[in-house]
């Protein structure tokens, strides 16, 4: 009779083990997040020649686990100083609240296109970014060098777990 309850124990357990495909019973630590970000920048161009106020967009694609962050963006916006349209687009990185994005940029002013490539800092809190971005635009352009300061705001648009 005993040695009936144990078999029926032991049966009882083998068919109720875990299997690779079952979710854990907990985690420590946080999921692994895709997620894709959008919002509006704005700022001013201080640095050196065509200064002026300048406003856009941004989105974001990027994988988040724990307080770290990796993903690619692209943003543009109009600068009144330059008095044309700058588009950016690259890689971006973080942790914690330090953020770093670089990347290829482009500005359409005047009567052409200026290429060159941008580097940008961001101190994130939440949703609010400050920062600051070096633009090097290659031979040919009125101002080769550029430097922005700013404030981006991205909301999360889509979030998927794992």
């Amino acid at each position: 009779m005993l040695r009936a309850r144990y078999a029926a124990a032991i049966a009882m357990l083998a068919s109720s083990t875990a299997s690779a495909d079952d979710a854990p019973a907990f985690t420590i630590g946080s999921q692994p997040t895709w997620v894709l970000l959008g919002g509006v920048t704005a700022g001013a161009t201080v640095a050196p020649g065509d200064r002026g106020a300048l406003v856009g967009g941004e989105v974001s694609f990027a994988r988040l686990r724990d307080a770290s962050f990796i993903g690619v963006y692209g943003d543009g916006y109009y600068d009144w100083g330059a008095h044309g349209t700058y588009t950016t687009a690259g890689i971006e990185a973080g942790h914690s609240f330090l953020g770093l994005d670089a990347g290829l940029a482009l500005r359409f002013a005047g009567d052409g296109t200026d290429v060159g490539t941008a580097a940008r800092l961001t101190v994130g809190l939440g949703m609010v970014g400050l920062y600051g971005r070096f633009v090097h635009f290659w031979e040919g352009s009125t101002d080769e060098n550029v430097v922005q300061v700013g404030l981006v705001v991205k909301l999360p648009l889509w979030a998927e777990g794992n």
